[in-house]
């Protein structure tokens, strides 16, 4: 099932903990993130997957233990997200076909 979220990113679950996401060339913020260089912002990829995890049912969230970043994702670069859903967190992994972007916890709620 594929949709259009609020930031514009295409996202398409190909399966249960694992979706991917694109975001297209022409959204908005590439104009001003960077004019010459254009990257997604690091805090839309966070937003994107606390989303889609809400809308599957991952809805007792609290916070963020952990971001951390290796990579930049371009425009029109489709990245996969792998969830890893354990009982005090959880746990996404972003990669590409060049290797891993994005490591994320999500701390559920006591």
């Amino acid at each position: 099932m594929s949709h259009k979220n609020t930031h514009g990113a295409v996202i398409d679950t190909a399966s249960n903990g694992i979706f991917s996401m694109l975001f297209h060339s022409d959204c908005v913020f590439f104009e001003g993130h960077f004019p010459t260089n254009p990257i997604v912002p690091g805090v839309l990829l966070l937003d994107t997957i606390y989303d889609h995890l809400l809308k599957t049912g991952v809805d007792d969230i609290s916070a963020i233990d952990n971001a951390r970043f290796y990579k930049t994702v371009l425009p029109n670069e489709k990245v996969i997200v792998k969830v890893n859903d354990r009982v005090d967190k959880v746990v996404c992994t972003v990669k590409n076909d060049a290797g891993k972007i994005l490591k994320v916890s999500y701390i559920k709620a006591q």
